[in-house]
């Protein structure tokens, strides 16, 4: 009797995951990586149009964090996303030793010309799994912050070195690998 309180307790306070197989765990994992992009995308693309380069990198520095951080406080126990890249500007999005080896490999199959999916699934234990979204330039407006010197808006920029010293995130072109969403996807026993 009490096994059964307990399990029902447990129950009501634990969001149980029911990814239980590959597809099951892309579903999650794509509607997660789904939604952050979409609110990410959404954001830039309204501090774009009401105050352009400036106001949107004033967003990318002051909010995106935040707003990545409470979507995910919303996700069902057992998920999290978050956007890693080989040059990042936020040392928030640095990708560790296993996710910096998948962006290589993805780069490495870009360079070789073969087909990228568009998720990437890596078992990492019996019940966790990364999924990965790769991440490419596909619009020009990207590389008024994230281009080459010649492209960026340098009033944009000089904010963003002021934040990021150290930022990674430059002399892209168009259709280069900018990174990759991750959805770490955890199976609750």
């Amino acid at each position: 009797m009490i096994k059964i309180i307990i399990s029902i307790i447990l129950l009501g306070t634990i969001s149980l995951l029911s990814a239980v197989t590959e597809n099951e765990i892309k579903t999650e994992a794509k509607k997660a990586i789904m939604q952050m992009g979409a609110a990410l995308k959404s954001h830039m693309k309204q501090n774009m149009k009401s105050g352009g380069p400036i106001q949107a990198a004033n967003f990318c520095i002051q909010k995106a964090q935040n707003i990545t951080h409470g979507i995910n406080s919303n996700y069902p126990s057992g998920i999290h996303v978050k956007r890693i890249s080989l040059k990042y500007r936020n040392p928030a999005n640095k990708p560790s030793t296993d996710e910096k080896k998948v962006l290589q490999q993805i780069q490495k199959s870009i360079d070789t010309h073969k087909t990228i999916p568009k998720l990437i699934i890596k078992k990492i234990t019996d019940n966790t799994y990364k999924v990965y979204k790769p991440i490419f330039i596909d619009k020009g407006v990207c590389l008024v912050c994230h281009g080459e010197v010649q492209s960026r808006d340098t009033e944009a920029y000089k904010l963003i070195k002021m934040k990021y010293p150290d930022d990674k995130a430059v002399n892209y072109r168009m259709g280069d690998l900018r990174g990759a969403f991750v959805a770490t996807i955890i199976k609750l026993q």
